[in-house]
């Protein structure tokens, strides 16, 4: 769930490789330091900052709800050690995120309600160049959002309508194996950071050649729990298709999740369900000018209120769409210009909701079906 496309591209920079770099915005440079009896060290910083305007905006404080905001959205430092067989990571520092059809915050409350000012600190155990093990808060499996991009970069600054149903960062332990065109992973982990160690995810992935790719993810909680709602308590499933070209560069996928509302939330059988859909695309006219654009689709199955407490209440398994059987669509375009380590993007998205529960959409009211949303970010590192 996050707008850490820059964090993501440290991390695929130095443990993953970069995919795409021919269309994307050119991976910030890392110096070498040598730290005595650690080995060399890699080093990297981003600065970003950007300005936000929104139609219909929400009722609430902050950027969310105000037509015109500006922030300080990325300001971080990595250390890394990447050979050897003990490597680690370390990012520190600010960092936003924006999601289409969502709130925004400002970047000192993204900070306070995710995951501190040390969004990621893992160790890695290398005991061969196809095989590790990592500890510590990694980026996690489930989701293709921005941070959690060890697929496929991400091509715009927000992500997509189902990204609030993927995982960012986790918790636990996760070993990565690795032979000729296939790549596998998995992990035990606090699933939504949650810090309840009950989820269990993998990933498979297949290159079919040099330009195509597929992958696929799934996970779930082993248990239950009534810490953070339905979304610890979920199935996660993701089917994603990856194309790699000179110019053009596309990342499509299906994603499906069972939201297990459980007995802890007043009703045992009324389980519901997220669908899924998106295809992302970046296209290079020149080394300096691309295009990135998005479609996507979510969806949420009905779920019907129960009484509960006392009360008739609807159950949490929906809150992150626009109430009980709500849909939407999303489309989204970002031209990106960069010149060596600096680029600058536009963007402009536009949301429509339908089905949904008057008071869960946008406006004041929570009652208008579409919003407009335009960005201007720049980075340097």
């Amino acid at each position: 769930m996050t707008h850490h496309r820059k964090i993501a591209v440290l991390v695929t920079c130095l443990f993953s490789g970069s995919a795409g770099a021919a269309v994307l915005p050119a991976t910030p440079p890392t110096i070498n330091v040598d730290a005595g009896p650690l080995g060399k060290l890699s080093v990297g910083g981003l600065l970003s900052v950007n300005g936000r305007a929104q139609s219909n905006r929400f009722d609430q404080s902050g950027p969310a709800g105000k037509y015109f905001s500006a922030d300080v959205t990325d300001g971080l430092v990595s250390v890394a050690k990447t050979s050897g067989l003990l490597q680690f990571y370390v990012e520190a520092g600010a960092y936003n995120f924006y999601g289409i059809g969502q709130p925004a915050s400002s970047t000192g409350s993204t900070i306070s309600s995710t995951f501190g000012p040390l969004p990621l600190a893992y160790l890695q155990i290398t005991p061969s160049n196809d095989f590790n093990i990592q500890i510590g808060k990694l980026p996690a499996i489930t989701g293709i959002t921005p941070l959690t991009d060890l697929i496929s970069s991400s091509y715009n600054i927000q992500f997509g309508l189902d990204g609030w149903q993927q995982q960012t960062i986790s918790r636990g332990i996760q070993a990565n194996y690795s032979a000729g065109p296939f790549s596998a992973s998995v992990a035990w982990t606090d699933g939504y950071y949650s810090k309840r160690f009950n989820w269990v995810v993998g990933q498979l992935s297949y290159n079919l050649n040099s330009a195509n790719s597929i992958t696929i993810q799934g996970g779930g909680n082993a248990g239950q729990t009534d810490y953070a709602g339905p979304l610890d308590n979920s199935d996660f499933y993701l089917l994603g298709y990856n194309y790699s070209g000179s110019k053009l560069n596309m990342f499509a996928y299906l994603q499906y999740q069972k939201l297990i509302n459980g007995p802890q939330f007043g009703n045992p059988t009324g389980d519901g369900d997220q669908y899924g859909a998106s295809i992302d695309a970046n296209y290079a006219f020149t080394p300096q000018y691309s295009l990135s654009t998005r479609l996507d689709y979510m969806a949420y199955s009905d779920t019907p209120s129960v009484y509960y407490n006392g009360q008739s209440t609807t159950l949490a398994g929906n809150d992150l769409g626009y109430g009980p059987g709500s849909r939407a669509v999303g489309l989204t375009l970002t031209p990106i210009y960069q010149t060596k380590h600096w680029f600058l993007e536009g963007e402009l998205s536009y949301v429509h909701v339908y089905h949904f529960t008057p008071g869960d959409a946008f406006g004041q009211n929570g009652n208008q079906p579409n919003q407009f949303v335009g960005l201007l970010d720049t980075l340097s590192g």
